[in-house]
């Protein structure tokens, strides 16, 4: 399974502090099934800035620790293939066909602003891989901020796909969905949480959780972990509870080919 939204690296947002807590969430996602996460911290929300150098760097002292202590076969020699992002500035790494493989890929959980675009051309936001295709996009707790449309409308004109994290948890598109749904209708994605949909974040967020899957207005599932405890970087409880919506096969295209897909940087086909 691949995992595109998790706060795993240590001491940059109000995930992990430490390089043991990050190991521990890796162990936690190794045994339940999970070869690829996607490394996400806060950016550009007031409170953390992390940059597309500082998580890079990040991601590769992470990577290192994998390696180090066994989680990552050190004689596997991975493939490379060349995401076709605006730019074709990044290659992304593809893992070998090794069942102990574990490995971290850059992204950032990108807060709204209305200087997105131009925030991403400066290097103050990564895209999904760092591959210039897919951006994981989070609008505030509250609500969609006035005149987010055409931001987003922005960033698709730049070949950038905006990926909504976790809609369910947003009052607006919890009450009133309307502008979540021409989003999806523009081109965009959205992610749901895992634990939004096994009801660990209450009633409400898993009514309207399942309410976005039942319409096919979600195409990921991810953690959004942040921690090995209150907060782990677990797919299989939410994978199973999602097949009782959509079906087994769809559910698992969720924590699979959809994910892989956008790591390509094609575009989904949920048809």
């Amino acid at each position: 399974m691949i995992d595109l939204h998790c706060h795993i690296l240590p001491g940059v947002d109000d995930g992990p502090e430490t390089m043991e807590e990050s190991m521990a969430m890796c162990r936690l996602s190794l045994g339940d099934g999970i070869r690829t996460i996607l490394a996400t911290p806060h950016t550009l929300n007031g409170v953390y800035q992390n940059n597309r150098s500082t998580i890079l760097a990040k991601v590769r002292e992470l990577n290192k620790a994998i390696e180090e202590c066994g989680m990552r076969n050190p004689e596997s020699r991975v493939q490379r293939s060349e995401i076709r992002g605006p730019e074709n500035k990044s290659p992304m790494t593809q893992l070998p066909n090794n069942p102990m493989t574990l490995r971290i890929l850059p992204g950032a959980d990108v807060h709204f602003s209305p200087e997105l675009p131009q925030q991403i051309e400066e290097g103050k936001a990564l895209t999904i891989g760092d591959g210039g295709r897919y951006l994981l996009l989070e609008f505030p707790v509250q609500g969609i901020p006035r005149g987010a449309e055409e931001v987003l409308f922005q960033l698709m004109v730049r070949g950038i796909i905006p990926i909504i994290s976790h809609p369910e948890r947003n009052l607006e598109i919890a009450h009133k969905p309307q502008r979540y749904l021409e989003m999806m209708r523009m081109g965009c994605l959205g992610q749901v949480t895992a634990m939004s949909l096994t009801g660990e974040f209450g009633e409400e967020v898993k009514r309207v959780a399942d309410k976005l899957l039942k319409a096919r207005l979600v195409q990921i599932i991810a953690s959004d972990a942040h921690s090995p405890n209150s907060r782990p970087p677990l797919l299989s409880p939410a994978v199973q509870a999602a097949a009782r919506i959509v079906g087994e096969a769809e559910a698992r295209k969720m924590v699979t080919l959809y994910p892989q897909t956008v790591l390509e940087g094609q575009r989904i086909d949920t048809q």
